[in-house]
């Protein structure tokens, strides 16, 4: 019988005082692991990179053979070990906003009378300019899909909303892909929960630090990495007390 889901929060209003309870942890070898193999340290953005090192190097001394990933580094990983084939070429803002650009730009396609609220933006002197910026604009809105609204674009390629000039752009662009939101669905419908299988290929332990204003699909992809190993979060709050204790919505606010 598989061992239950090891998930260890710590939380706390002290950042410092966090990043000890981290360097303490760290100290402690993981029972069969190499001393060879790096931990996996998930921060919310490179620039904590800097900080947390050092506040762990004056802790001991050193700071040596740490692996440091943002939360969606940490998924692509999983995602990449998991599933069959690469991450699709629409995965990305830079991509999107070319294919989006072609359609923008093509006065034929455009004429459709459910483009009619995009015109007043690309009835410009330079139509093309005026195309490439909204492609920027809306594939940046696609990207941040991904993450936030995977089931906007899941129910957008099935054929729903079939007046939403987003949907029907969304179609166009990706419909058929291995999209990143797509793969996040594969992947936790195959591994997410009891009785599933266990992922593959996800390091043994994971300290996730101030890991805040991430989206529900990736925290859960995070989560699945505790059936197969030790996953510890440490959660910045803004009382000294546990935020999940407080029952009222003054106590919150205060």
């Amino acid at each position: 019988m598989p061992a239950p889901p090891d998930f260890r929060l710590y939380h706390g209003n002290d950042l410092d005082l966090l990043a000890d309870l981290l360097a303490s942890q760290l100290a402690v070898p993981e029972p069969g692991a190499s001393v060879l193999e790096p931990e996996t340290v998930l921060i919310p953005q490179p620039a904590m990179r800097r900080w947390l090192h050092k506040t762990l190097a004056e802790k001991h001394g050193i700071a040596a053979n740490l692996r440091f990933l943002t939360p969606g580094e940490f998924v692509n990983q999983a995602l990449s070990a998991n599933l069959a084939g690469d991450d699709a070429p629409v995965a990305n803002a830079d991509t999107l906003r070319w294919r989006l650009w072609a359609l923008l730009a093509d006065e034929a396609v455009m004429k459709a009378p459910v483009f009619a609220p995009l015109q007043p933006v690309l009835a410009g002197p330079d139509r093309a300019l005026a195309a490439w910026s909204l492609a920027g604009e809306m594939a940046a809105a696609f990207e941040k899909y991904q993450a936030w609204r995977r089931d906007w674009l899941l129910r957008w390629e099935a054929g729903a909303s079939p007046n939403d000039p987003q949907a029907i752009l969304w179609r166009r662009i990706a419909g058929g892909e291995q999209y990143r939101a797509r793969r996040i669905d594969a992947y936790l419908a195959r591994f997410e929960g009891a009785g599933r299988p266990l992922p593959q290929g996800l390091p043994a332990r994971v300290f996730a630090f101030a890991t805040l204003n991430i989206s529900p699909d990736v925290l859960r992809v995070m989560a699945t990495q505790a059936r197969v190993g030790t996953m510890h979060f440490y959660l910045p709050t803004p009382t000294q007390a546990y935020w999940g204790d407080l029952q009222t919505l003054g106590e919150k606010l205060r």
